[in-house]
């Protein structure tokens, strides 16, 4: 009995899945963690039950996020991390862990392309495999098929997409540079961001009273990573389109060399950071000088007749008035949010007096008995049922609800 393991030949074109994948699932866990601590904050806030009822339409994207994120893991970035592909002249050899999957040139049907850098085999028994540049020099396949099988294709499609392959093949594998240049990288990412933190509080606690610090320093996080990897995204993409595919183009068509300028890359991408640290900081001075991190969105309860607000209404509120003696003070008349989500109307200051305004059936002012004083580092606000009057510590006030 033959007990000889049989190995596949070796071969120069075997693909692998790009490992730099793996940072989808750091930006999967960033992103899960803001989602979870925006929940945490709003369930802190209120009652589940308040809390379900009035952001059941968010609740449910967020859930629907979690699942899919879920699904493409377990599913899809999970198993592609361990695969790889064999290209030799005759056929493709597609390694599932143990698993391999012969895929015969022969048998193919058609080759067909679905956008940007996917394309999918069909088999003559009916069978699919799709490729795209998550697999390095996923291009190698697409030439592969074509020498065997050129009938498959139309020449002039072959060339174009061949050098859509290439170009997306160098753009993957830019992203393994994404911290290569460490200085640059460390100012941009960990220097900068602490920077704007640091100034903006010292700047803004001038001008503004924070209540809520916890909150406010979670806000100038959330806004300096959307801004960092908002940057970053945009002078990739323009590199990419502006820079790097025309130089592919041009390489490729005046010959078969697919060799990457890594000098040349390295300079750009360099420079492009550079100008993304400059942009950062421009985008942060705008943040500060428009206070945009002191504004927050939220929404109606329950309904509030008397204030004309209804549940779900989607509201602005201006955190920066949450005081009475500051460059931003309350005056009476405002609509405030204060402690845990509720909203009333602003009566009166410290050392005011107030008191409830009743009337007899034929509709006319009686005096009331109950006057107070307002107490110190105390606001009197009207209640939503527009009767109540409550006394709320300054240090309790959100902020002032734009209409």
């Amino acid at each position: 009995m033959d007990t000889t393991i049989k190995l596949d030949p070796m071969q120069p074109r075997n693909l692998r899945y790009r490992s730099h994948y793996k940072i989808y699932i750091l930006a999967f866990l960033i992103l899960s963690f803001m989602v979870l601590a925006f929940w945490a904050i709003q369930f802190s806030e209120g009652s589940f039950k308040s809390v379900v009822s009035t952001y059941a339409y968010e609740l449910a994207l967020s859930g629907i996020y979690f699942v899919i994120s879920g699904i493409f893991y377990f599913f899809w970035l999970r198993l592609k991390l361990s695969h790889s592909v064999q290209v030799f002249n005759e056929h493709i050899l597609i390694h599932n862990g143990r698993v391999k999957t012969e895929v015969l040139y022969a048998d193919i049907e058609s080759v067909n392309i679905v956008c940007w850098s996917i394309f999918y085999v069909k088999m003559k028994n009916g069978l699919k495999h799709y490729f795209n540049s998550s697999l390095e020099r996923v291009d190698y396949i697409w030439e592969g098929i074509y020498r065997s099988r050129p009938e498959l294709m139309d020449p002039k499609e072959f060339e174009e997409f061949r050098i859509k392959l290439v170009q997306y093949d160098h753009h993957q594998k830019r992203k393994e540079w994404f911290f290569k240049h460490k200085m640059v990288d460390l100012f941009n990412w960990a220097v900068l961001p602490l920077m704007f933190i640091f100034l903006t509080y010292m700047y803004q606690s001038n001008q503004v009273v924070l209540h809520q610090q916890g909150l406010y320093f979670f806000r100038l996080f959330m806004y300096a990573m959307l801004v960092l990897l908002t940057t970053a995204f945009f002078f990739t993409m323009v590199l990419k389109k502006a820079v790097f595919d025309k130089k592919i183009s041009s390489q490729i068509e005046s010959s078969d060399e697919k060799v990457r300028d890594l000098e040349f890359e390295g300079v750009v991408l360099q420079r492009s950071k550079i100008f993304q640290l400059i942009t950062a900081s421009f985008v942060f001075t705008l943040l500060v000088r428009f206070d945009v991190n002191l504004f927050s969105v939220s929404k109606v309860k329950e309904d509030l007749a008397y204030f004309d607000l209804r549940k779900g209404h989607t509201i602005i509120v201006d955190n920066r008035y949450n005081c009475v003696s500051c460059p931003h003070q309350l005056k009476d008349g405002d609509l405030v949010v204060f402690g845990r989500g509720l909203i009333g109307q602003v009566l009166a200051k410290e050392g005011d007096m107030v008191g409830q305004v009743n009337e007899d059936p034929q509709g006319r002012t009686i005096a009331s008995e109950n006057v107070q004083e307002v107490p110190r580092n105390h606001v009197a606000i009207k209640a939503a049922n527009g009767k109540d009057i409550v006394f709320v510590k300054i240090e309790d006030l959100v902020g002032r609800i734009q209409k």
